[in-house]
């Protein structure tokens, strides 16, 4: 027979049990209050998921302009965030489109010696191209977590599909968990109330968050970039352009990439040229003048600043000439070509401008420069009185990009085309080749 003290405890204790459930329990929210909440998540890959991504292919359509190299009897051109198409230049009259590199998140590169090394979203991986044939990733060479990038990029496609944009949120970016490859999206019932208070509703359109020579004395052979690049060897270096920063990376005698130093440029840097000791960024609000007479440490010279705009820059020893161009990620209207007189570095200054169409990438060859004008094409400029530049001749393509100088030829990149040109006449040039980069049947 239980005591009637135990009997009052087992009691007591079943009461404060019933008492606290209904204390605690999960409110139960009827189905009428609550509401479909569209949330917008990223899609993680690790960068081994996504070097098992990486391959070699048959030809691809090429329809968006990219950054160009040239190395040996080749012609290496970026497809924005999908790879490389690789050109043998061999017969220029007849240039052949042999192959695609698939690199996911690419955007530039650069070749030391037979290795390629490119942008993969946030990390620079290595290529083997010994073979041009079969490119050959080297797996263990991958720097991760290098590069800023757009972590937006598909989202507008996600948006674009999306239904249900009365209610939405984003689910926040944990760069723990990979690379943010894509997005996608889902319905969530939460309560009016909660929504009302905590979410605020997508306007129609997100804004996309804007993120891209001369050779190297110890390597045997590197590429030719266009003025575009933002990945240029220098020594034994390989500088690279990280939004506002200046990576470099030591490459060691088995040519891997090793973190070795960077420096804020204060600025959105987005192109680099080089010309003997100098280095030139071009950026989203200026000129930048860098000494790399001793490659691993760069030292500040000078820079000269405009109004906000997307800015490549090559140069000769007395001048730099520069491209401001206007347009969706360059926030101003201002198209212009600057020529900047470097001779004195403490004291730059602006001694001529001539407006352009929409500038790109630009050569220089002599007195003569070579402006890829967007959709006006390409303009030959005199510029012998460097205070009176004057457009000399025009040519009309459909869009003019980048252009890589080797004179007497020239390469040119546009939409989907490549055009080749021989410049030996000066003013005049003459078409030589032109190569719709679309896929083999």
């Amino acid at each position: 027979m239980k005591s009637p003290f135990l009997t009052f405890l087992f009691s007591f204790i079943f009461s404060l049990f019933i008492i606290s459930c209904n204390l605690f329990k999960d409110e139960v929210i009827p189905d009428d209050d609550l509401v479909d909440v569209t949330y917008f998540v990223p899609v993680y890959e690790t960068t081994s998921q996504l070097a098992q991504k990486v391959s070699v292919d048959p030809p691809k359509d090429y329809a968006q302009a990219g950054k160009i190299v040239t190395y040996q009897q080749y012609i290496f051109i970026n497809k924005p965030y999908e790879g490389i198409h690789v050109v043998d230049n061999s017969d220029p009259a007849n240039p052949q489109n042999i192959h695609f590199i698939s690199i996911p998140g690419s955007l530039d590169m650069s070749i030391i010696d037979n290795h390629l090394y490119s942008d993969m979203f946030s990390a620079l991986v290595v290529f083997d191209i010994s073979n041009i044939t079969q490119p050959r990733l080297i797996e263990e060479f991958t720097a991760e977590d290098v590069f800023f990038y757009d972590q937006y990029k598909t989202l507008n496609s996600v948006l674009s599909s999306t239904v249900n944009k009365e209610y939405t949120r984003f689910d926040p970016i944990d760069n723990s968990l990979g690379i943010v490859t894509g997005w996608r999206s889902e319905i969530r019932k939460e309560p009016l109330e909660e929504v009302q208070l905590r979410y605020l509703t997508l306007e129609d359109d997100v804004e996309e968050i804007n993120l891209a020579s001369t050779p190297a004395q110890d390597f045997r052979e590197v590429s030719t970039a266009g003025s575009m690049t933002r990945f240029l060897p220098i020594d034994r270096y390989l500088y690279t352009i990280n939004f506002n920063e200046l990576i470099l990376f030591s490459i060691g005698e088995d040519y891997r990439p090793t973190r070795f130093a960077k420096l804020d440029t204060r600025t959105q840097a987005e192109t680099l040229f080089q010309l003997n000791d100098l280095l030139f960024i071009g950026s989203t609000t200026g000129m930048l003048m860098y000494n790399v007479s001793s490659p691993s440490n760069p030292e500040y010279i000078n820079s000269i600043n405009h109004f906000r705009s997307c800015d490549p820059v090559v140069a000769d020893k007395s001048y730099a000439y520069v491209t401001l161009r206007g347009g969706t990620n360059c926030f101003t209207e201002t198209n212009e070509l600057q020529i900047i007189d470097i001779r004195d570095p403490q004291n730059l200054e602006v001694v001529s401008r001539q407006v352009m169409f929409n500038p790109h990438g630009l050569a220089l060859h002599q007195d003569f420069l070579i402006v890829c004008d967007g959709s006006a094409g390409l303009k030959i400029l005199n510029v012998a009185d460097r205070e009176k530049p004057e457009v000399v001749n025009e040519e009309a393509i459909p869009f003019a990009y980048d252009i890589i100088v080797d004179f007497p030829s020239a390469v040119v990149v546009g939409e989907g085309v490549i055009y080749q040109y021989d410049l030996s006449a000066l003013p005049a040039i003459t078409k030589t080749a032109e190569l719709t980069l679309t896929t083999k049947q």
